[in-house]
């Protein structure tokens, strides 16, 4: 061992390692989600409150204590479905997953965007879920296991009329198609389009309830639409749909 390496106490080394991974994890949980604004606040009122401290601010402090303690009570009694939800998702993914490849990743792009254009031109209606930080698992449990790599013709044959997977929706993450048939939550949003039909209302369902990104085909129309967190874009060409799932999929290297 190196001289310099000698006497050095490695607890709190691993220790702060561990506690910056575990931090790490749950910002990438919450990030895109509505749990964020929540964690954002949080943070505000902490450095407020290490503000008036150093400040001398005594009652602003004592106000700020008397605070967080109601203000925990209530994010566990409002949130607890939630809470509960969070902490079962971010179990589900192992802490020392490795990301594919960016060469991989637009790969997978690539072919899931050829499959959607070949499909539209057909008039073959297609529900793609794409998963990203949070766990899909109950939707993955629903359908039928592939674990399969992406390839445009698997997509084309799972979405075939004559295949009897094609009435449910496919789950794809990183690169594998994971499951098929799979049953999606509808969305209870009053706003929506009335017109919109199940296979619309099941993909917006699903980004409401996750970070997944959804592609929806219109069985009628032909149509690629895409729904993200809630909100669904309408009428997208291959070349749009493939230039937004690069810029949600693929991170710029610096």
């Amino acid at each position: 061992m190196p001289l310099f390496l000698k006497g050095v106490n490695w607890r709190p080394i691993v220790e702060i390692f561990i506690l910056w991974l575990v931090i790490y994890r749950i910002f990438l949980f919450l990030k895109g989600t509505k749990a964020q604004y929540l964690l954002r606040g949080i943070v505000i009122l902490i450095v407020a409150f290490f503000l008036s401290q150093k400040l001398g601010l005594y009652v602003m402090s004592w106000l700020l204590t008397k605070f967080f303690a109601f203000f925990l009570i209530l994010v566990a009694i409002i949130f607890q479905p939630e809470l509960r939800e969070g902490l079962v998702r971010l179990g589900r993914r192992h802490i020392f997953y490795v990301e594919p490849k960016q060469e991989e990743v637009e790969r997978t792009i690539r072919e899931i965007v050829s499959a959607t254009n070949i499909l539209s031109k057909k008039k073959i209606g297609a529900l793609i879920a794409i998963a990203r930080e949070m766990g899909l698992k109950e939707y993955i449990e629903s359908g039928v296991k592939i674990n399969a790599d992406v390839t445009s013709e698997l997509i084309q044959t799972i979405f075939s009329p004559l295949s009897p997977l094609h009435d449910g929706g496919v789950i794809i993450g990183g690169i594998k198609v994971l499951s098929a048939g799979c049953l999606f939550p509808l969305t209870e949003n009053p706003q929506l389009d009335r017109a919109l039909g199940m296979r619309h209302r099941a993909g917006i369902g699903l980004s409401e309830n996750s970070d997944a990104l959804v592609i929806i085909l219109s069985e009628e129309t032909g149509n690629i639409s895409l729904a993200i967190n809630g909100q669904l874009t309408k009428d997208l060409s291959p070349a749009d749909l493939h230039t937004i799932l690069k810029g949600q999929l693929v991170r710029v290297r610096r």
